[in-house]
């Protein structure tokens, strides 16, 4: 039974699929298994650890990669120092590397700057490790473990990431390259390493986001996949480079021959063929509340993710000056990959030059494994792909079984379900003998240093001569085995029998062709015509006159052979010319699944002809088959001119229209602007975010002077506006031309436009002299043009229309805080009377009051009457503004009489928190004795217990930033008092009360290090793997919260802590640990099951752990007590329509 995945972004907390009849082990009780199926431990922590991906040989030896550099060398743009005071330097340049010799230099210029930021000369000091684990007993447990190789320690290497093992070759993918190893004399030592291809992992970007593997494909090529921290690689005299995203890549065996296969994935770490040549994935989501997803990898296909996405979530209030924090202003922090929907499976208003996915899937996909046909597994499991989920945290990682269908060209899910759960597992990969290893990394997000290796066998008795012939087949090895038998294979049960006798008769040349003739014959096995098929293409590599031997198979009765001899036919695009005319007729095969991979195959061969029917193709398909729609782009991307998709503009057919688009974003033409004023908004949209998102810039000038009619297209309707506008408007800051300056400034005083929009362009004039690195709507780093213009000092002139109409209009009144932001920053002429007017406005907001106040300060500083208009600020209704004005009035004159000023207002009851804390700051910044003495006398108040609480943090922190020694020694004093055997006790004092919840609600959402919602679900959006935090204040205090944020190891919520009950019988129980029964009783979570213990049944009790890092490392001290303040007040169970 399983549990269909829903396909709305709205239904995101019910996407788990059912853990259907899987219970504990009776040898690991902590392990949940399905029924008839069994686990046994393979080998140990003394054998293994941190292992993160495993591959099996013919002699059924298993192959252990682990990493020792993680966390280490192998770093990740988070960390951004104490305080994080580095992170925006460190992000903008990461996000600027573009090749593995920018990353040096990346790491070489932060060498040792701070004492945790690694020194260079350091990079090398850990090594990856490769191991082989023997069972030479039988007893089913490993008891002989070599170091296959161990020195993979050059500085920029690592994590390890994948391994597969062919015919006594072991390939090893880990950045920069992907490796062959070969064990010469038999050793078990690899004394042969050969680079095959390098050049990945040009970023640091997010930590496991690596080069993986490994599968090898119908056409006998390798194939790989990389995540975000993208690539450059120069192969066969081309150069491929996408830095800022994640692929799947293939070649020959040696490397040669590299392609990319797929691009623009976030985090895809296996990849798996089924029986038919289709390749499929699991790609990780980016934890902003999307989900992971299962893709079907066409050829050419586009996900959508660039790194640019998560560094607009992650990292916008930090890379960005001017787009603040994700809450409250998401409008300011959209990325298209939520706001568009990029991630999410197919809906109506999806850009078209995404490939979405099938389905759902589990949270941390990592190993991916298909049921290869002959396994001990249960029937019920035939054709299932199995994917582990990690989480950190043993008791909610899982491996999900999942099987699909055909539907047209695309694929659905059919069945889902969890088939096991409690082990922290990274890897999963079949043997020969018919079991399922699984790698155990032990758990957490560093080093744990230990881990073990399982294995699982079924029950299953109907299959077991099979199983002994494969386990006797690949223990021969398939070289070894001469081509008659082969040839009898080539319809073998088992996938990887049928897959491993095609590669070997096409190694042995054109001796196997009559062979494979002899399998295409009609009336054989579907999959034995099918591998006759491969194994002639295979063949056709070296000599590709024997794809004559393909005659008449586009006319075959059977689907898969005319759908399979259309990929060959794809592969060798350049020899296919025989057959163009037959590949084209094939678009109009019965079978849209072989109409794409015809169309595939006539856009590799660049075959113009193949145009006029690809258009009538996409247009029959009316967007309805998304695989058909990318294999129509693609004839139109590689096979036509941008003059010809250009003029498809007048095509009747939107469809044809907005894949014409897609075509022209693959082409980067400049012709995509022929479809800036299309009739339907999606065919507009779709050629607008081409162009700007591919940076097309050509095409901006004709973007820029169209902006001001795109922003008259949003309105207040739309919730989160089409990031269309904000395209737009920022092609016009690209160019930065003086009609482009134009463009903007009318927008800005348009007040027919929707706010948003122009607190857009408010913003695009604020970058306007000093651009940010990252692309503000993309996250890109780019290089704008030489000559942009300068903001001219008669700007406020030109926006008089707005700044007139500021006090009075409601919508302009609530940017004028950003558009003073603009004066200050740019020291724009303004007058004084005009400011002065914006601070007296009754109902300005309190931000642009406060920014007219600060404007006003240093203009009006020799002005008699200032100090009197201060006074009388002194009484105003907004708390930052008394603040602001005591503060001036001190620096005005810092004497004995504005001190005292600030004394009163900390002794003045009537005084809100607020100003006492921004009194007690600015205090830290008055240079004078007088000012250390109200420091440390506050100190001392607060070291006898008699300071109010929720000053103790503004109160250290202005003792910290002060010159005084009064103050220092009195925060001295203070420091001595703490408990000494706490090392937490300053933060309990400092942080439990006085924080901003506004602040902290920023934080949860957007901190860039503290990823809140990577583990917790607030009001049903985020991930599932710590608890819902919704209504945390209603059941917590601030002391449990801050215990929990600063040492979580401390507080672990009941239902996320694992551990181990010992019973004096010595068994031992393993699960989440409960708080006891009112009777004492313990109580242990084993999958939904909750088991009972008396205490005098107990030997010993392990304290339970949390998976969640101490974020007294990643948040400063304000941070913390604004986290805290936060969650404190989640009090109410409800729908966040805001994040969602």
């Amino acid at each position: 039974m399983n549990v269909p995945i829903l396909t709305s972004a709205a239904a995101l907390t019910l996407v788990l699929p059912l853990q259907a009849q899987i219970k504990p082990s009776p040898e690991f009780p902590k392990i949940h298994i399905p029924e008839g199926t069994k686990i046994t431990q393979f080998a140990t922590a003394d054998q293994v650890n941190n292992v993160t991906a495993i591959c099996i040989d013919g002699k059924n030896r298993v192959y252990a990669a682990e990493t020792h550099r993680w966390r280490v060398q192998v770093q990740d743009i988070r960390h951004g120092g104490k305080n994080n005071r580095y992170l925006r330097d460190r992000v903008n340049g990461d996000i600027s590397t573009m090749t593995l010799k920018d990353r040096e230099a990346y790491h070489k210029k932060w060498s040792g700057v701070e004492p945790d930021f690694l020194k260079w000369d350091q990079f090398d000091d850990q090594s990856e490790v490769i191991k082989v684990l023997e069972d030479t007993t039988g007893n089913g447990k490993a008891d002989k473990t070599t170091v296959f190789r161990g020195d993979f320690n050059e500085p920029l290497a690592g994590p390890s990431g994948g391994l597969i093992e062919k015919d006594g070759t072991v390939y090893f993918a880990m950045i920069p390259g992907v490796y062959s190893l070969k064990d010469i004399d038999g050793d078990g030592k690899a004394e042969e390493v050969k680079t095959l291809v390098d050049g990945f992992g040009v970023r640091v970007s997010f930590s496991g986001h690596d080069l993986n593997g490994f599968a090898f494909g119908p056409d006998g090529k390798l194939y790989w996949s990389i995540g975000d921290r993208g690539y450059h690689v120069y192969q066969d005299g081309k150069t491929f480079s996408r830095p800022d995203s994640g692929g799947v890549f293939r070649s020959n065996p040696d490397g040669t021959e590299f392609e990319e296969f797929y691009i623009n994935l976030r985090n895809p770490k296996e990849i798996v063929f089924d029986d038919f040549g289709n390749l499929f994935t699991v790609d990780n989501d980016y934890d902003q509340g999307d989900r992971e997803r299962i893709l079907y990898l066409v050829e050419h296909g586009d996900t959508g993710w660039r790194m640019g996405h998560q560094t607009l979530a992650s990292f916008g209030g930090v890379a960005w000056d001017h787009l603040g924090s994700k809450p409250p202003r998401k409008e300011d922090q959209i990325d298209a990959w939520m706001n568009e929907g990029i991630w999410e499976t197919r809906h109506d208003r999806q850009p078209a030059f995404v490939n979405p996915p099938i389905a759902y899937s589990v949270n941390g996909p990592c190993g991916l494994a298909y049921n290869p046909g002959v396994t001990t597994m249960p029937s019920k499991f035939d054709k299932n792909f199995f994917v582990v989920g990690y989480v950190a945290n043993a008791d909610r990682c899982v491996i999900e079984n999942f099987s699909l269908e055909p539907n047209g060209a695309e694929f659905k899910l059919k069945t889902q379900e969890v088939f096991l759960k409690g082990i922290a597992l990274t890897d999963i990969d079949w043997s020969y003998d018919g079991k399922l290893y699984i790698s155990d990394y032990g758990g957490g997000w560093s080093r744990p240093n230990k881990g073990n290796i399982y294995a699982m066998t079924g029950d299953r008795k109907d299959n077991a001569a099979a199983v002994k012939e494969v386990a006797e087949l690949f223990a021969k090895g398939f070289p070894n085995i001469d081509s008659k038998k082969l040839e009898t294979l080539l319809d073998h049960a088992d996938q990887r029998v049928r897959c491993r006798a095609q590669y070997a008769l096409a190694e042995r040349g054109k001796e196997s062709l009559a062979i494979f003739q002899k399998a295409l014959a009609t009336e054989n096995p579907l999959l034995r015509r099918v591998h006759g098929l491969w194994g002639i293409g295979q063949l056709a590599q070296k000599d590709p006159k024997l794809l004559s031997n393909l005659k008449g198979l586009l006319l075959d009765k059977e689907m898969e052979i005319r759908a399979n001899t259309a990929r060959v036919l794809g592969n060798h695009a350049d020899h296919s010319h025989a057959y163009r005319g037959e590949l084209i007729a094939a678009i109009d095969d019965s079978s849209t699944r072989v109409g794409g991979l015809a169309a595939i195959a006539l856009a590799n061969a660049k075959e113009s002809k193949a145009v006029q029917p690809a258009i009538t193709f996409l247009e029959r398909n009316a967007d309805k088959d998304v695989v058909v729609r990318h294999s129509g782009i693609m004839v139109l991307a590689k096979a036509a001119k941008a003059s010809e998709l250009a003029a498809l503009k007048s095509h009747k057919s939107i469809a044809v229209r907005r894949a014409a688009v897609v075509a022209l974003r693959r082409q980067q033409a400049p012709e995509i602007s022929a479809f800036f004023d299309d009739t339907d908004e999606a065919v507009r949209q779709e050629a607008i975010r081409g162009a700007y998102d591919e940076n097309v810039v050509g095409a901006y000038a004709a973007l820029s002077e169209r902006a001001h009619a795109i922003a008259k297209r949003v309105t207040p309707k739309v919730k989160h506006h089409p990031l269309s506008a904000r395209r737009a408007l920022h092609a016009a800051w690209t160019l930065a031309r003086p009609q482009d300056l134009k463009v903007i400034v009318d927008i800005v005083n348009d007040s027919s436009i929707d706010k948003r929009i122009r607190r857009d362009a408010i913003t695009t004039l604020l970058d306007w002299n000093n651009p940010p690195v990252g692309d503000p709507v993309t996250g890109f780093a780019r290089t704008l043009p030489k000559g942009r213009t300068k903001l001219p000092a008669t700007l406020i002139e030109q926006l008089q229309p707005y700044f007139k109409s500021a006090p009075t209009d409601k919508e302009a009144t609530e940017l004028l805080a950003r558009a003073l932001k603009l004066v200050s920053q740019d020291k724009l002429a303004i007058s004084s009377a005009q400011l002065k007017a914006y601070l007296n406005a009754k109902d300005a907001p309190e931000d642009a009051r406060l920014e007219a106040l600060n404007i006003l300060a240093p203009l009006e500083k020799k002005n008699p009457k200032w100090k009197d208009e201060l006074n009388a600020l002194v009484s105003d209704k907004s708390d930052k503004i008394r603040s602001r004005a005591r503060s001036l009035l001190v620096f005005l004159n810092p004497g004995a009489q504005s001190l005292k000023l600030l004394a009163d207002t900390l002794k003045d009851k009537q005084t809100t928190l607020a100003e006492k804390q921004l009194t007690i700051k600015t205090l830290g910044t008055i240079n004078k004795p007088e000012a250390g003495k109200l420091i440390a006398a506050e100190l001392k108040k607060l070291t006898a217990n008699k300071l109010e609480a929720e000053l103790a943090l503004d109160v250290v922190m202005a003792a910290e930033a002060s010159k005084s020694p009064q103050a220092r020694k009195a925060l001295a004093d203070f420091r001595a008092k703490l408990p000494k055997d706490d090392p937490f006790a300053e933060w309990n004092v400092l942080c439990e009360t006085g924080g901003d919840v506004a602040k902290g609600k920023a934080a949860f959402y957007g901190h860039g290090i503290a990823q809140c919602q990577r583990c917790h679900t607030m009001h049903g959006v985020g991930a599932d793997v710590g608890p819902e935090l919704g209504a945390i204040g209603k059941s917590k205090d601030a002391r449990y919260l801050l215990r929990s944020l600063v040492n979580p190891g401390a507080e672990v919520a009941e239902g996320f802590g694992l551990g181990t009950i010992t019973l004096k019988d010595g068994t031992a129980i393993t699960g989440t640990i409960l708080t006891k029964d009112d009777k004492g009783n313990s109580r242990v979570k084993i999958e939904q099951k909750i088991t009972v213990i008396a205490p005098e049944k107990i030997a010993s009790q392990t304290t339970p752990v949390s998976a969640m890092p101490p974020m007294a490392g990643i948040l400063n001290k304000q941070e913390m007590r604004d986290m805290v303040a936060y969650l404190l007040s989640c009090k109410e169970d409800k729908t966040d329509d805001e994040h969602k």
